[in-house]
């Protein structure tokens, strides 16, 4: 069975395509829309062939192919998100960034809206991605909701939901930037461009919200504003 992927962002509007006959392996790629170059390899067996398929397919989704049909894709547009933000640990806004046993990703941070009269407060956000970086799960807690009226309260549970996660490893990640709403409040990394002038490279960055206390900017390699 031929297996289609792409990769649309602001840098990029590729295919690749994967097919397995018999012991040959035939793959194609290119521009979408243009003309596609074709590769074929032979190997000793078509389970040695399906084995080198496997392979490929997931050195693609790791560089941020999706799968999908080739034919159902929107026009593309040149102000996409990118595929991949990388979040480097440090010793302040990302201390807890990392891998988990199964190969997924998590980041955990604390959202706050600035408080005007009654409204606003802090919060404590623990995204979970898959290893391609895409998001899987959103866990938002608002601390007065859960009780935790002191900070000492409050480091205790971000910890717990760590500890909730099993065998950690504390690295660099590289994730999708995605938005999410809870509390009638949109969380999440976001994406955000502003055409300034016609004439200059439009400004974009993804910001970590709600707060915007973590702002990156191409060409996303970890770096960001607080």
């Amino acid at each position: 069975m031929r297996r289609e992927f792409y990769l649309q962002d602001d840098r990029s509007n590729k295919f690749w395509t994967i097919e397995v006959q018999g012991k040959e392996l035939i793959a194609t790629n290119g521009r979408v829309g243009a003309q596609p170059r074709e590769t074929r390899t032979s190997y000793e067996s078509a389970e040695v062939a399906e084995k080198a398929a496997d392979k490929a397919v997931l050195a693609k989704r790791r560089k941020g192919y999706l799968e999908g049909d080739l034919t159902q894709l929107p026009d593309y547009r040149d102000d996409l998100p990118p595929r991949f933000v990388r979040i480097n640990l440090d010793d302040y806004d990302a201390q807890y960034v990392g891998k988990t046993a199964d190969g997924g990703q998590f980041f955990l941070t604390f959202p706050f809206v600035p408080r005007i009269s009654s409204s606003g407060g802090s919060f404590v956000a623990l995204y979970l991605f898959d290893e391609f970086g895409l998001l899987r799960e959103a866990r938002i807690h608002e601390p007065s909701r859960e009780g935790l009226n002191t900070q000492s309260a409050v480091d205790e549970f971000a910890q717990s939901l760590l500890n909730s996660l099993g065998k950690l490893r504390y690295c660099d990640i590289k994730v999708a930037p995605f938005a999410v709403e809870r509390f009638g409040i949109q969380f999440g990394l976001i994406y955000e461009r502003e055409d300034i002038d016609e004439d200059d490279d439009p400004y974009c960055s993804v910001i970590v919200e709600p707060g915007n206390y973590m702002a990156f900017n191409p060409p996303w390699d970890g770096d960001y504003d607080t």
